[in-house]
């Protein structure tokens, strides 16, 4: 799939498409062509990117990167194509630039693209978009497990969830059965214990974190400040209150509790 077709099929917002389009057909990315490939090897994505962002300065909205790493996935597509992968796949799974910028702006106000530290998973062909779950080849020690992620705009019904998890289970045996069989885990605030007493028992979070056996919970964490308020720099009693588990939360913060971050194992 070539560049410009993918920056459409993905829906990329056309500001952003458009200086990364342009990038992309610049002299400029002809320059640092040499450093991109390193972006889609998780072992060398970190060396990359700091040479990136050094030889990319300026990039206020990080719209060169992006287009370096939109180049990796349109690369990666072939890839897709060779091992029999569905494009309906390919294109869920690199909608996270999408999903990503848009979250920027809600937070922002101002679209840009702040997420490169983690789109390697998906231009490495390591990560997945299944349905409403995100799953991630990856170890625990020199334990090959999935991580399983939640983005931001999935629809957790028991349905959804169950839906996803399933196809999960017949991908990673179809495609990569070195990972057949092997443990899904999930770290995320949406497994916090805390959130038991915020939430309605039959609440769609509350089921999802009944499906894992919670191993430890990290409180240095502070992500639910991401997803639930969308802010990290407002003091805790000027925090919206739109919705139940706003309001709910933020009476548990200003109460001095805490909600931490839930490590479990899909039982």
């Amino acid at each position: 799939m070539d560049f410009r077709s993918l920056c459409g099929n993905i829906d990329l917002p056309e500001e952003m498409r458009k200086e990364a389009i342009c990038y992309y057909q610049s002299g400029g990315f002809d320059t640092v062509r040499p450093f991109v490939e390193g972006l889609r090897n998780m072992e060398t994505e970190s060396n990359a990117r700091d040479k990136l962002n050094r030889l990319l300065d300026p990039d206020p909205k990080k719209a060169k990167m992006l287009a370096c790493m939109l180049s990796c996935a349109s690369d990666l597509y072939l890839w897709y194509q060779e091992k029999g992968i569905s494009e309906t796949i390919f294109l869920a799974t690199m909608r996270c630039f999408t999903r990503f910028i848009e979250e920027c702006r809600e937070i922002t106000g101002q679209y840009a693209f702040d997420r490169e530290w983690w789109t390697a998973r998906q231009i490495s062909g390591n990560l997945f978009r299944i349905g409403e779950l995100e799953y991630e080849m990856t170890h625990v020690g020199q334990k090959p497990v999935i991580s399983i992620h939640i983005p931001s705009d999935s629809v957790l019904t028991p349905q959804n969830c169950s839906a996803s998890l399933e196809s999960a289970k017949a991908f990673f045996a179809k495609f990569f059965p070195l990972y057949e069989g092997k443990d899904f885990v999930c770290h995320s605030w949406l497994l916090a214990p805390e959130l038991k007493s915020l939430l309605p028992p039959d609440s769609n979070i509350i089921l999802f974190q009944h499906r894992f056996l919670l191993q430890d919970v990290d409180y240095s964490e502070i992500e639910c400040m991401d997803w639930v308020f969308k802010t990290r720099n407002v003091p805790i009693a000027e925090l919206p209150e739109n919705t139940t588990l706003q309001k709910n939360m933020k009476r548990h913060l200003l109460n001095g509790g805490k909600i931490g971050c839930g490590r479990g194992r899909l039982i």
